[in-house]
C-alpha cells in the first residue's frame, strides 16, 4: 500500500514563562510531516523509530487516522 502523505506529531506540555512556571498541555512537542509518498511498510518503520527517539520509552498512547480520498 502506498500513502500520499503523512503527518507523525507527539503532543506533550510545554513550560513557558519565567522558570518554566507555566504549563500549556497538549500541545505539539515534534512534528514530522511529508507530501513525499511512503510504503505503508515504510511508515510503519519510520513511526517505530520517531517513537523510540523521541518518546524513548515514556509509555505515550498512539492514535492512527486514516483517511482515503477519491483521485482526481
Amino acid at each position: 500500500m502506498y500513502i500520499e502523505e503523512y503527518e507523525i506529531v507527539s503532543l506533550g506540555t510545554k513550560y513557558t514563562g519565567k522558570h518554566g512556571s507555566t504549563e500549556k498541555k497538549n500541545q505539539i512537542l515534534t512534528r514530522l510531516h511529508s507530501e513525499d509518498g511512503i510504503t505503508l511498510k515504510e511508515l510503519s518503520n519510520l513511526i517505530e523509530s520517531f517513537d523510540d527517539s523521541i518518546h524513548r520509552h515514556e509509555g505515550k498512547n498512539c492514535k492512527i487516522k486514516v483517511e482515503f480520498k477519491d483521485t482526481q
